[in-house]
């Protein structure tokens, strides 16, 4: 194997192995950041805010679907600068 395609391999592997999975709805895996897991995300955080709004504030019951939420909203948050770098990385190419 010659230097420069080892340095290729290498460099390709250290790309695969940045690339983040997420599991979305129906048990589908996607590239985390992508407009499907976003999209799945805000699904989400719609569904668990309809379920903490039906409890009384100050219940039990609220605070878990208000757990809930603020971390389905993190990692929608989060997704969203994923997809800002992945769209950045193509501008690039």
């Amino acid at each position: 194997m010659k230097i420069n395609e080892l340095k290729e391999y290498i460099r390709l592997i250290l790309i695969e192995s940045r690339i983040r999975e997420a599991e979305i709805t129906g048990n589908r895996k996607v590239r985390w950041g992508c407009e499907t897991h976003i999209s799945d995300l805000e699904d989400r955080v719609s569904y668990a805010t309809q379920w903490r709004d039906k409890y009384p504030r100050g219940s039990v019951r609220r605070y878990h679907w208000g757990s809930v939420v603020r971390q389905l909203k993190e990692e929608l948050k989060s997704a969203r600068r994923a997809q800002v770098l992945q769209l950045n990385e193509k501008d690039e190419e």
